[in-house]
């Protein structure tokens, strides 16, 4: 796990195995959804540094969009559009969508 301004945050390395294992287009919640499936315990660990916020998985979760979004040059992504679906908790909501570019 590396830290991205003081924050426990997934890696670049994480990210691509990942986003290689999505669809063509895909997002925010695909992504997140993937990384808790193949790295629960690094989750768990940003939602614990994040306890005393008011709303930890959003918190959490939108520090995960800034990554792949301060970051989609190297992760062979661009944004494409927002569009709504079913977040980490069950509830609909807008989020960033992706495609790869590589």
């Amino acid at each position: 796990m590396s830290y991205i301004k003081g924050e426990k945050m997934i890696t670049i390395e994480q990210a691509k195995r990942i986003i290689r294992d999505l669809n063509n287009e895909f997002d925010s919640h695909d992504f997140i959804e993937n990384y808790i499936t193949q790295f629960e315990r690094e989750y768990v660990n940003m939602l614990v540094d994040k306890i005393e916020s008011e709303q930890i998985f959003r918190t959490v979760n939108a520090s995960i969009g800034r990554f792949l979004a301060d970051n989609q040059c190297e992760l062979g992504i661009a944004k494409n559009g927002r569009e709504a679906s079913q977040n980490v908790k069950g509830h609909e909501t807008e989020n960033q969508g992706w495609m790869k570019t590589l």
